[in-house]
């Protein structure tokens, strides 16, 4: 056993002497790291822009939210006041048949389904070649 540890150790330092690796400092890898950025402007000026863009975008989107949430307020509150003061708010409703109530709902829920078939159709993988196709 300790004839394979010698002829081990022996091979183990002839393949290091044989074997010269050159040491690696700073120099290298800031070469790498520049190589690497360099890369990735290169691939991705669009998403880097994008980057930049989404903030300014973002800060409008809240500043429009808060806009439209405060309108929405305001006219909740117009509205409750009106009701809470006793205006009559209600507006008179038509009477339909039953007939014509059936072929509303018959009429609605074919429309409703034909668009979540549509709809679920746009994801399979027929319909995405054949868009990509036409586009």
């Amino acid at each position: 056993m300790s004839r394979k540890t010698e002829i081990e150790t022996t091979l183990e330092r002839s393949l290091r002497a044989q074997v010269k690796v050159p040491v690696l400092g700073r120099r290298f890898d800031a070469g790498v790291w520049a190589r690497i950025e360099a890369e990735e402007s290169r691939r991705a000026p669009a998403t880097l822009r994008a980057a930049e863009v989404a903030p300014g975008t973002a800060r409008w989107m809240q500043v429009i939210n808060l806009v439209v949430l405060g309108g929405a307020a305001v006219f909740a509150l117009f509205l409750g006041a009106q009701m809470l003061a006793g205006s009559d708010v209600a507006s008179p409703t038509a009477e339909f048949s039953p007939e014509i109530i059936e072929r509303i709902t018959l009429t609605m829920s074919s429309t409703i389904a034909g668009a979540a078939l549509i709809f679920g159709l746009m994801f399979t993988p027929w319909v995405r070649r054949l868009r990509d196709e036409l586009s």
